[in-house]
């Protein structure tokens, strides 16, 4: 026999040997460990992920809300009297206000 046929016999020897040895069992067991019972569950990074993402979305809803704040901020400080005349209905006392829509 040649080296070529020898290790063809081994491999065969060793793939016809069982399965179920107590190393696949072990990392069989340890892999399914992992993915279900673990703190670090798929399950777990599952919600973990889906939390991040609606932390982002309210970080974006809060930097436009920011925006909008800074934009209504310099009409206040260009012009206080306008702004409260539109916004609150403010009025001097020898005045009456009258909306239209």
């Amino acid at each position: 026999m040649n080296l070529k046929e020898k290790v063809l016999e081994k491999l065969q020897s060793v793939s016809s040997k069982s399965f179920f040895n107590k190393y696949y069992l072990a990392i069989f067991a340890f892999v399914i460990w992992l993915s279900f019972f673990d703190r670090y569950s798929f399950y777990t990074q599952y919600k973990l992920t889906q939390a991040v993402n609606q932390l982002e979305e309210k970080k974006e809803d809060y930097e436009l809300q920011l925006e909008k704040a800074l934009v209504e901020r310099q009409t206040i400080e260009s012009d206080i009297e306008k702004y409260g005349r539109e916004k609150y209905f403010f009025h001097r006392p020898d005045e009456e206000v009258i909306l239209i829509k």
